[in-house]
């Protein structure tokens, strides 16, 4: 075969081997199903840690965020950030690895965007809290007097005490695949 010819071919077998069949709508659902499992074990442990990381903070917010020396306090909310900050990149994580992935299926396509706006608004409230923590770390515990606390730390502590448990929202909507 001539050079020529063969390059011929091969870019003629590239262009017709170009062309996706599309996925039938189970293929997308498997696809899709298999794409968050890959995460689920962890987004399962950070509700685990968010339900009780809520619970731990409070418990701070209300006991020596008020009492302790304001040096001690600036301290532990560094502390508190951390960990909000760790919760927080789970579905932060999730979501940027997820977002780009494209279904053809309406029905799919519904499920992915519950999936992701979930996500989205998970990591938008944990990061609150996590910036809630960095802003008393920064300054504000060291303006407040022994025995108050920080008008942003009392914000904080209202957001915890009303906020709805956490709860796994992509199981249930994987299932329903």
């Amino acid at each position: 075969m001539r050079p020529a010819f063969a390059g011929f071919v091969l870019l003629a077998l590239l262009i017709g081997c170009s062309r996706r069949v599309p996925e039938s709508e189970s293929a997308q659902a498997a696809r899709l199903r298999a794409s968050y499992t890959v995460y689920l074990s962890d987004h399962l442990t950070s509700i685990a840690a968010e339900e009780q990381l809520a619970a731990e903070t409070l418990a701070w917010l209300n006991g020596t965020a008020i009492s302790a020396p304001r040096t001690q306090a600036v301290r532990e909310a560094r502390h508190w950030m951390d960990r909000w900050a760790k919760v927080y990149f789970v579905p932060r994580y999730m979501h940027e690895k997820l977002r780009y992935d494209h279904y053809s299926s309406p029905r799919i396509r519904a499920i992915q965007q519950q999936l992701l706006d979930h996500m989205k608004q998970r990591y938008f409230e944990l990061h609150d809290y996590q910036r809630y923590a960095q802003n008393a770390s920064e300054s504000n515990m060291y303006n407040t007097q022994p025995g108050r606390l920080a008008p942003q730390l009392v914000e904080f502590r209202q957001r915890l005490e009303v906020r709805a448990p956490a709860a796994d929202r992509i199981s249930p909507l994987l299932a329903a695949l």
